[in-house]
């Protein structure tokens, strides 16, 4: 079983990338972000696997 990813930088298009408080990338989460304004996040599983993700797609399920 795979863990889940954990965000941890998010991206606004006036300020740019910015370190966010870590919480796990679930579809609650992704839209309390979409609401604050961003639209695409860092989120990584692990030590080496970090994604750049948009938070406009839909997440699919796991």
């Amino acid at each position: 079983m795979a863990r889940e990813r954990t965000i941890t930088h998010g991206y606004r298009l006036a300020v740019g990338w910015e370190k966010i408080g870590r919480r796990p990338l679930t579809p609650e989460n992704a839209r309390d972000l979409r609401a604050h304004g961003y639209t695409m996040v860092i989120a990584k599983r692990g030590l080496f696997d970090s994604r750049e993700i948009s938070l406009n797609q839909v997440a699919p399920p796991n």
